[in-house]
């Protein structure tokens, strides 16, 4: 027999829902700043706005934690849309440039414009296959003068089941993310051995190897989607990247937490900190100058309600002393 019952809350509005919050304990300083949160919710949807009340609730009573106020809530939510801002604009740059540098390796080393069409490079897991799928969809269906321009002058002799593919500097344009990370991932041993993928790694990212730079662009892929989708990221778990403590400062003390209550506590790994040092690692490889230490920490001083919950994001207590991320004297 199944535990299920069927869903039947009733539709409120926003001014319901924010009386339903102050029967839950939360607080709205006068009659002015109710209407404001009523406005609030009314643009942004309570399930989504819900994620930044939360924290300040308590998990089995569902009510509202001493003097916690709507504003709380608010100004959390506005610390994490500038957040996910800022870091996206980083990754964007992030991204063009690991692409750009990838297939300029990859063109070199194989001496072969159209090596993403090479199956020999990859292993059978099909994810080669299904990107190579969708920039077929996605270049046979684009209307950019670079698109058009080769379909009608051009075709490639490497490949003949895709030859009205272009070569991999245009093909690598049209790929999400996801796929490039899906496409270096799917490299076999001896590809990343014979093409020559940990100097890369570091020669060109300064990243320690090419295992680790995968698992930092998936770290990252999770980071890019949480901001280009809008979605809470500033306590989030997100895959922790590999290695990555051998790049940080030994004398800060990371945060500690014990997932299983039968086992020691251990270094959190699996939080923002993390991939935004593997984020200004990389960024910083591509040899831009920018830290990005300071900006977070003009959004934790302008927001001072972020700092209840800077454990939670994996922010040791002296991250403002790390050498990767700050200018230090």
């Amino acid at each position: 027999m199944t535990d299920l019952v069927p869903y039947r809350k009733p539709y409120l509005t926003s001014e319901q829902l924010c009386t339903k919050l102050a029967e839950q304990g939360l607080k709205f300083e006068d009659e002015q700043a109710k209407k404001f949160a009523a406005n609030i919710l009314s643009r942004c949807s309570y399930y989504r706005f819900k994620a930044y009340l939360s924290p300040f609730q308590d998990a089995e009573t569902k009510m509202y934690n001493g003097d916690t106020f709507f504003s709380h809530g608010y100004e959390l939510y506005q610390f994490d849309a500038e957040l996910r801002s800022y870091l996206f604009n980083i990754i964007e740059k992030v991204e063009v440039g690991v692409r750009s540098s990838f297939d300029q390796w990859m063109t070199n080393q194989t001496n072969n414009p159209f090596w993403y069409l090479d199956s020999a490079l990859f292993v059978n897991n099909g994810n080669q296959v299904k990107t190579v799928s969708r920039v077929r969809d996605m270049f046979i269906g684009s209307q950019e003068l670079f698109a058009q321009h080769y379909q009608k002058k051009y075709y490639n002799e490497f490949c003949p089941f895709y030859r009205d593919l272009p070569p991999g500097w245009v093909a690598i344009e049209l790929m999400t993310f996801g796929n490039l990370v899906n496409l270096m991932q799917s490299l076999s041993l001896e590809s990343v051995r014979d093409l020559k993928l940990d100097r890369f790694a570091k020669k060109k990212l300064d990243v320690e190897n090419f295992t680790s730079l995968c698992s930092w662009m998936v770290a990252l892929q999770q980071v890019r989607n949480h901001c280009g989708h809008h979605t809470r990221l500033f306590s989030r778990n997100l895959p922790a990247p590999n290695g990555i403590k051998r790049i940080m400062s030994n004398g800060i003390p990371l945060v500690r937490t014990r997932p299983n209550p039968n086992k020691r506590e251990e270094d959190q790994l699996n939080r923002l900190y993390t991939s935004v040092i593997a984020l200004q690692r990389i960024y910083s490889g591509l040899k831009f100058e920018e830290k990005l230490g300071p900006a977070l920490a003009h959004l934790f001083d302008k927001y001072p309600i972020a700092n209840r919950f800077i454990s939670a994001m994996g922010f040791p207590a002296e991250w403002k002393q790390e050498p990767l991320l700050f200018e230090l004297n």
